[in-house]
């Protein structure tokens, strides 16, 4: 039990750090401030490419530093970049802002899994990795809402501004938490005393050649991420084009993140009952119906699909991180977790640069139309490639 302290810490640290009561209304202040659809496109394409610079230099580091120093890093970075987007009035503000968080998410990609697995692989109950995964995710969609339901109140009684000064305040409270993390041992540790940059990536990369299923699975995962992200990110859009008054936007933000939470904490049992073939196929497919589906709706009952797609993407993270992580050595494994993220930003970006022209010429429900190509193709994609399965 000396390292589950951790476990313990990083619940709190994880609900602190999603009570971000800006996110509700986060579209419609940028909005404000004169960004629009195909610019916020571009800065999440910044955001991904500030991601996939620094994912494998960040997880190096955290797998030869320690992770906790990462962890910290992102929580000030974190609370810089909503500092930034408080007083922000142009492109280049938000560009900072958002290439900020892409160095703060890239620090902690791989640094936070890793040090929950480490802590529990020092008590021994590394088999619960997947479990506490689960509750992380619920903890976090619960903060989520809570911020959400408040934030939408909050900004129809006060302002905008007021909303992300809270949120800066949530963030330094965790930032102060983090500070009391302790670093757990590496059980496993390369032969030659300093080893280079090169000894973890190559290190990291052979884990995807020498067991394809971890890049078969963990390619599945950044798929599905890439086409989600663009959910999360306009469904405020979507509703404000359907004539959803904001006073809801609360209601529907914290629908699309209680309905992850069931799936996200019985993901390790679903993976028990049917394996992950069968689960990322039925995933997979439903997420190519979701999107057209959301295409095609251009009515309040556009949400009955989104919230579909909610459902689904709470089993995703839980089962590939665990199955990354079994299969994974101590000394790289945050060099690999971050190879993972570094794929799903790459897809990102493929996904994005489509999306934003077509909701920019078109509308936001055309834009759709691109997450849902992508997932049908992928589908004919992963029935091919059926034959590694577990």
């Amino acid at each position: 039990m000396k390292y589950f302290n951790n476990i313990k810490k990083q619940y709190l640290i994880t609900f602190l750090s999603a009570l971000i009561f800006a996110f509700v209304i986060e579209r419609l202040f940028w909005q404000e401030r004169g960004m629009n659809v195909q610019m916020v496109v571009y800065a999440e394409i910044i955001f991904a490419l500030t991601v996939t610079l620094f994912e494998i230099p960040s997880g190096v580091l955290a797998d030869k530093f320690g992770r906790k120093k990462l962890i910290i890093w992102d929580s000030v970075l974190g609370v810089g970049e909503l500092a930034i987007i408080l007083f922000a009035q142009n492109f280049w503000h938000f560009a900072i802002a958002v290439f900020l968080a892409g160095i703060g998410n890239a620090f902690s990609s791989g640094a936070a899994n890793a040090l929950t697995y480490e802590s529990l692989l020092a008590d021994g109950r590394e088999d619960e990795f997947e479990k506490i995964m689960g509750r992380l995710n619920a903890i976090q969609f619960t903060g989520y809402v809570i911020a959400a339901l408040s934030g939408s109140l909050l900004a129809n009684f006060f302002s905008f501004e007021f909303n992300y000064i809270l949120s800066i305040c949530s963030l330094c409270i965790a930032f102060v938490l983090t500070l009391t993390l302790k670093e757990p041992p590496q059980l496993s540790e390369f032969k030659e005393e300093n080893a280079g940059v090169s000894k973890y990536v190559k290190e990291g990369l052979s884990v995807f050649k020498s067991k394809p299923l971890v890049f078969k699975y963990c390619f599945t995962g950044a798929v599905l991420g890439a086409c989600i992200i663009y959910l999360d990110e306009f469904w405020q859009i979507v509703a404000e084009s359907v004539h959803i008054p904001l006073v809801f936007f609360g209601l529907i933000s914290a629908a699309s993140l209680l309905l992850r939470v069931p799936g996200s904490l019985l993901a390790y049992k679903l993976r028990e009952k049917y394996g992950y073939n069968r689960i990322f196929n039925f995933i997979i497919a439903i997420s190519a119906f979701g999107y057209a589906a959301v295409f095609l709706t251009k009515s309040p009952l556009v949400l009955v699909p989104m919230m579909v797609l909610f459902v689904a993407s709470g089993i995703v993270d839980p089962l590939v991180e665990g199955f990354l992580h079994k299969n994974t050595e101590s000394h790289v494994r945050a060099t690999t977790e971050s190879f993972s993220s570094l794929i799903l930003r790459v897809v990102s970006v493929v996904v994005g640069l489509p999306f934003g022209y077509i909701s920019a010429k078109y509308s936001i429900f055309a834009g759709f139309i691109v997450p849902g190509v992508v997932c049908l193709g992928y589908l004919v994609l992963f029935w091919r490639g059926g034959k590694n399965k577990v």
